[in-house]
């Protein structure tokens, strides 16, 4: 995305909460790339954990795929 669209996007996210005549909140539309790149980093926290217990891999691979060595550490 681009700076200009990542801004937007926190502009958005800024703007105070709109209600209707009952007190329900109405939801901020977002595009569904925009949607996509909201859950891209609010997952950032759990990928930096899980590269950090995965050896720099954000996922363990499969055990078919894996060295030795590697199947014997997702056997743990």
């Amino acid at each position: 995305m681009k700076d200009t669209e990542i801004a937007e996007i926190y502009r958005k996210l800024a703007l105070p909460t709109e209600r209707d005549e009952s007190g329900k909140v109405i939801p901020i539309e977002f595009s569904e790339k925009e949607t996509g790149f909201i859950l891209f980093e609010m997952m950032h926290k759990a990928r930096e954990e899980n590269k950090k217990g995965n050896g720099g891999r954000a996922f363990k691979r499969h055990w078919n795929k894996a060295s030795k060595k590697e199947r014997g550490e997702i056997n743990k």
